[in-house]
């Protein structure tokens, strides 16, 4: 049987990497069977070597061949149920598996998350990090990335980083701006331009991205790819949580912090869309011209966390 995986563009790089636990089991449940990927081609790389799709079709010049194949798994994750606004006792993983009715084995996500890195990608990255230096990952993304309400202002981060004047800090993510042509969630995260900050957005592949979580002292993240990425090696770092749900993307081995709403409600509806025109949200607490200073965690209570990581590191 031949089966087509359709990633489609505007669905997140982050949830791509968590479907890594069901990717596995459907190539369990279809051992025999042909598997083509067809995703942009940062998704493919991400899985580099991963024996779970056969081939790849690249969306960029793909014309969609769905009539090609036997059975079509459309990974739409919002079109199976779950946002990151769904409000559920129920893991990401346990929702998904429900869905596509396969099981998965938590025993082996240390194998399953991760990442493949060539000797060239460790050794950029190698080069890149001080020996006799705390090091810091961060990502920040940027207040008016869809969907809204996941970050702290620039402000906050910019006093973050400035307030640890002894500690290096090696910025994530991107600077692209978004495609014209065609719908877009990509938006430049904030230049945070201070003496101890290191700019490496659009650097680094997402797969060393990974490396360099493993390799650094700990890691500040907002709900992101970024955060994700540190199942590769298990790194305890503080994930800043404002309108997504740490129950239901969330890992237990960081330190998840949430910012409180003011007015109760969701900071937006994800209707599957690029714009949310629900006028009823746009006053929530959370939403960039109407942020509340006192929404997200103080910048001391992430300073507090992370010097506790890093004195429990060093103990260890």
């Amino acid at each position: 049987m031949n089966i087509l995986y359709y990633y489609h563009d505007a669905c997140g790089l982050g949830d791509f990497y968590l479907l890594f636990p069901i990717f596995n089991s459907l190539r369990d449940k279809h051992k025999k069977d042909n598997i083509t990927l067809l995703s942009r081609s940062e998704i493919k790389d991400l899985a580099l070597n991963k024996n779970w799709f056969d081939n790849f079709v690249d969306t960029e010049s793909a014309e969609y061949p769905m009539h090609n194949y036997d059975k079509v798994y459309t990974w739409d994750i919002q079109r199976n149920g779950i946002t990151i606004f769904y409000q559920s006792k129920m893991h990401f993983w346990d929702i998904v598996a429900s869905n596509f009715d396969v099981v998965i084995d938590r025993s082996k996500f240390s194998d399953i998350f991760q990442l493949d890195l060539t000797a060239d990608e460790k050794h950029q990255v190698d080069q890149i990090l001080p020996k006799d230096k705390t090091n810091i990952v961060i990502h920040t993304g940027h207040s008016y990335k869809f969907p809204y309400g996941k970050t702290p202002d620039y402000e906050w981060w910019y006093n973050l980083v400035s307030s640890l004047p002894n500690y290096n800090f090696f910025q994530v993510g991107t600077k692209q701006e978004p495609p014209i042509d065609r719908p877009s969630r990509i938006v430049p995260d904030f230049d945070i331009s201070l003496p101890n900050c290191y700019d490496l957005r659009d650097v680094l592949n997402l797969r060393q991205v990974a490396y360099i979580i493993e390799k650094t002292n700990t890691f500040i993240a907002i709900d992101s790819i970024v955060a994700h990425l540190s199942l590769h090696s298990n790194k305890t770092g503080v994930v800043i949580w404002g309108s997504s749900n740490s129950r239901t993307h969330g890992h237990e081995h960081n330190i998840n912090l949430e910012a409180i709403r003011h007015c109760g409600k969701s900071p937006c509806i994800d209707l599957g869309g690029f714009v949310v025109s629900d006028d009823r949200n746009q006053s929530c607490c959370l939403m960039p011209e109407a942020a509340k200073p006192d929404s997200w965690p103080l910048v001391e209570e992430i300073k507090y966390e992370i010097e506790g990581i890093i004195n429990e590191s060093s103990v260890l």
